[in-house]
């Protein structure tokens, strides 16, 4: 596997600070990142790179999600693409949720096809359970972006990914 260099520069003073508790959880997929291809399908290959040149691209401050899932190779790995004390920037997502939320993507478009069972395990055991204990959250906390988004229109986080599926692999991996 060949592994693409690309150097963010760090742009803190162009994003604003988190000044309170995460309270919520909100599901986004890539399938409109950037106008970027290689976003829009999770392939197994390592996008991360593609994603990040498309941010540098536009001048913008950072990737607009706190962590990106993406198949590598065979399973689900977990990035950190901005850093948790920076606030995403979603103006469709009332404020009163967006400053107290964490921003969650699914690498590829989920408009078009079915996310595997795998994908959802990986999610809630190595993203969503660690941080609903940490901010004691309960799986209604968790949203797509459509559900607290104010287009009504937007699929985001996708037409097939199911939100109960999400609440159940939850509930299969909470930790007591």
């Amino acid at each position: 596997m060949i592994v693409q260099e690309v150097r963010m520069p760090f742009r803190p003073s162009m994003m604003k600070v988190r000044r309170q508790a995460a309270k919520w959880i909100i599901l986004h997929h890539t399938a409109e990142l950037y106008d970027i291809p290689s976003a829009r399908i999770d392939n197994g290959n390592f996008q991360l790179p593609d994603i990040l040149t498309g941010v540098q691209e536009k001048k913008q401050a950072d990737v607009n999600y706190h962590y990106i899932i993406e198949r590598v190779k065979d399973d689900y790995q977990i990035f950190v693409t901005r850093p948790f004390i920076y606030l995403c920037d979603w103006p469709d997502i009332h404020n009163d949720i967006n400053k107290r939320a964490i921003h969650v993507a699914l690498l590829g478009s989920y408009d078009f096809k079915i996310p595997p069972k795998r994908l959802y395990e990986a999610l809630a055991y190595r993203l969503l359970n660690p941080f609903m204990k940490i901010y004691a959250l309960s799986p209604s906390r968790i949203k797509g972006h459509n559900e607290v988004s104010d287009d009504k229109e937007l699929s985001c986080p996708g037409e097939f990914v199911n939100m109960a599926i999400v609440e159940s692999m939850v509930r299969k991996f909470v930790i007591r």
